[in-house]
């Protein structure tokens, strides 16, 4: 095992080519990355990542450069575990979520690379994966798309090879996200993966009535219909909307919430644990122990 001895913060924003939009963030004209690089007293490094759609990547690479780097120089690198909580302990009261647990993302995934580097593996294969392949599917940010350019942008993803869709809802009239739904599956055709994302924007009824709206559809699940914190509200939705849900993608630090209202976000079909953002490589169950 070597020591880590530095850390260097990175922060690009990449504006995007068009201006984009959904249902809670409005429009978004830019990325931004934030990177942390981890090198060892060997001279060996690893690399980890978080983002942000536009705003609040000052802060995290603030933290990144500010207050990380005297919580972990002169650790032992391959005690991922024990910096984990360590940094969380460290940073906890100025932050159990949000910037300071999208720094931790960042560091934590920093970590893993580099213990995977030394090791000679691949990431994956470290953390017992067995298959180089997974499936995948084009989402797009297109809440303010016409129909016509809806279903263009589609056409340039089934080009480059995509078998399967995600598109938003969530629009401020539900009718018109039945039309566009509507449309899209007539495109795609019966059986074709197609998922619909809402980020945020409804009530608990709003969302039940939505999905009740959507059933006929086909959708393969409707996506983060209510604030991700209302673990009881999916329970509602999933029970009464009749389509399948998934949520958990703007969780910050899952293993904050106690288990049992975790365990009942996990009846949702489809649970999506965002690694740069929810502060762990390994898993949004990870639980912090106390110092």
């Amino acid at each position: 095992m070597a020591r880590i001895n530095t850390t260097e913060t990175g922060l690009y924003r990449i504006p995007l080519p068009a201006t984009l939009s959904d249902s809670t963030h409005g429009e978004i004209k830019a990325f931004e990355l934030v990177t942390c690089r981890v090198r060892d007293a060997d001279g060996a490094d690893g690399v980890g990542y978080t983002y942000t759609v536009g705003r609040n990547g000052g802060a995290i690479a603030d933290i990144l450069r500010r207050e990380i780097p005297g919580l972990i120089e002169d650790r032992e690198a391959d005690d991922t575990e024990a910096i984990w909580h360590h940094v969380w302990w460290g940073l906890h009261y100025g932050g159990r979520g949000g910037a300071a647990v999208l720094a931790l993302s960042a560091l934590d995934i920093a970590l893993w690379d580099l213990k995977a580097r030394r090791a000679g593996l691949p990431l994956f294969r470290l953390l017992g994966g067995f298959d180089a392949s997974v499936p995948c599917y084009a989402g797009g940010i297109d809440l303010d798309l016409s129909v016509e350019a809806l279903l263009q942008q589609t056409d340039d993803n089934l080009a480059k090879g995509f078998r399967a869709i995600k598109m938003k809802v969530g629009r401020p009239d539900l009718a018109s996200d039945v039309v566009r739904v509507q449309a899209m599956r007539k495109h795609l055709g019966d059986g074709f993966p197609l998922m619909a994302d809402a980020n945020m924007k409804w009530t608990v009824e709003e969302a039940i009535r939505a999905a009740r709206a959507l059933q006929p559809f086909d959708l393969t699940w409707l996506e983060e219909p209510v604030i991700p914190d209302d673990v009881t509200g999916h329970a509602r939705i999933l029970a009464a909307g009749g389509v399948p849900i998934a949520a958990g993608e703007n969780l910050r630090s899952c293993g904050v919430l106690p288990r049992a209202r975790r365990h009942q976000l996990r009846r949702c079909q489809f649970l999506h644990e965002n690694r740069p953002a929810c502060g762990s490589l390994q898993s949004s169950g990870h639980q912090p122990r106390r110092p």
